[in-house]
């Protein structure tokens, strides 16, 4: 059973009610309670339930035109309509509304809690279906590849920072695979089995903002002719990632404040506080330091999220990782011929010394791309869409083993050597040559020990 599911319960007999509400309550569900149809309508207005107890036979109102309104309202909970004077015809007409079940009294209470358990389990599976309608695009390759020194240390943190239940923020460049590092932190979390709910706010306008992120009230604004929920509600018990988190308005990052330090926010246009229960996991390609110091972003609100930062390098500063990510691409794409894709030597050497500015995202795109203009298996270097003719190969002495057997680093090593040979240890130049950035550059002359004068290619 799914804890912490919200049930609400409508039901005009006080001491039913209250039975109910206390057996459900002792069972670990959140219960709220309405004594006639109306109060019931208004409070599933401005919450977001999973289940509803609606009792059909009520003063006023009854319990099928309460169906038909929350209808109206929302398709999100699971209504499971139960009356003391039951007939199929009304059974029939509650089921075709779009009712769970239909219960008549006396029922027990453990059968009542079975019928609850199911309905709030095709209901996390309605929500589930929600998200994967919203994030479908997005999951593809869910899976962090990297073995390079810099990698192991970013998951490393992920694992360290996802075992807690504090807001995370992931600072990187664009491309460098942020979302994935968001979800591995969800996946390394007790809320891995629940939601995980993406937003792009770059994406979001002042106007539409506040609707997509807290949901709105039927009749809130020109055209909300239907209440909905929105990506907090939709969020709850799991986690919100907020992508570009720079470019939110002034105005909602203050509101966004609020439900960071009380847990509660109000829908668009509602009156009541709606409490979630949702971990935050934020993410920027800006220094929001310096965002803080032109005024563009809140000050208080960035040491809110600034507490468990994890920094993603450029691709171009973990290049051990080229390799396997290229391989992990060129694994995922459709095979010719019947057979898998390989990648020539030369293809390989133009890979890792390309500086890669768009990072993982270009490779990806770059190896796709290779995939789709081949006309055979084989990915070379007429098929990249940089000039590979730029980056010369190494000549192997007549001596040396043959090419397929060479491990990639030598090859890199061998032609940084001859590059800056050629340069006369110019290491500006080298750079420029190689088009890469001297950070890099310095990085690479380390780990090959050819900083003070390593050893001369044969």
């Amino acid at each position: 059973m799914e804890k912490k599911a919200k049930v609400l319960i409508v039901e005009d007999e006080t001491p039913l009610r209250e039975l109910l509400k206390s057996e459900l309550t002792r069972s670990g569900y959140s219960v709220q309670v309405a004594a006639d149809g109306l109060e019931g309508l208004n409070l599933y207005a401005e919450e977001c339930f999973n289940v509803v107890l609606l009792d059909v036979k009520m003063p006023e109102m009854d319990g099928v035109e309460v169906l038909e309104r929350m209808n109206d309202h929302s398709s999100i909970p699971e209504i499971i309509m139960f009356t003391g004077h039951g007939d199929i015809e009304t059974a029939v007409k509650c089921i075709k509304l779009g009712a769970y079940d239909y219960l008549t009294k006396p029922v027990k209470l453990d059968e009542l809690e079975m019928v609850i358990g199911k309905a709030n389990e095709k209901n996390r599976l309605r929500r589930e279906n929600i998200n994967l309608r919203l994030e479908i695009s997005k999951l593809e390759n869910h899976q962090v590849v990297g073995r390079s020194e810099e990698m192991v240390k970013v998951l490393e943190t992920v694992k360290r920072w996802g075992a807690t239940d504090e807001h995370v923020l992931i600072y990187g460049a664009s491309g460098t695979g942020k979302e994935l590092i968001a979800r591995a932190v969800h996946d390394f979390s007790p809320r891995k089995d629940k939601p995980f709910v993406t937003i792009n706010c770059g994406r979001l306008d002042v106007n539409t903002a506040e609707s997509e992120l807290f949901g709105h009230m039927q009749g809130a604004f020109t055209g909300a002719n239907k209440a909905r929920a929105g990506l907090f509600e939709l969020a709850d018990n799991g986690t919100l990632f907020m992508d570009e988190v720079s470019e939110m308005s002034l105005d909602v990052q203050v509101k966004l404040l609020r439900i960071l330090e009380t847990g509660t926010f109000r829908r668009l246009g509602g009156s009541r506080d709606i409490s979630v229960d949702v971990r935050f996991v934020f993410a920027s390609n800006r220094v929001l330091s310096l965002c803080v110091e032109r005024g563009e972003f809140r000050e208080d609100f960035y040491h809110r999220i600034n507490f468990l930062p994890i920094h993603l390098p450029l691709l171009s500063e973990r290049p051990g990782d080229i390799l396997p990510l290229a391989m992990h691409f060129l694994k995922d794409s459709p095979e010719h011929s019947g057979g898998p894709f390989q990648i020539t030597d030369e293809a390989l050497a133009a890979l890792q010394a390309y500086h890669w500015p768009g990072n993982v995202r270009e490779l990806k795109n770059t190896i796709r791309r290779a995939c789709i203009l081949a006309t055979d298996n084989k990915i070379s270097t007429d098929l990249l869409p940089f000039t590979p003719e730029k980056l010369p190969l190494p000549t192997r002495s007549s001596g040396s083993s043959a090419s397929t057997s060479t491990p990639l680093w030598e090859v890199e090593k061998e032609h940084i050597c001859r590059v800056m040979a050629a340069v006369e240890g110019n290491k500006s130049q080298a750079a420029k040559v190689l088009e890469i950035d001297r950070k890099t550059l310095y990085t690479k002359l380390d780990r090959y020990d050819l900083e003070n004068g390593g050893p001369t290619p044969g």
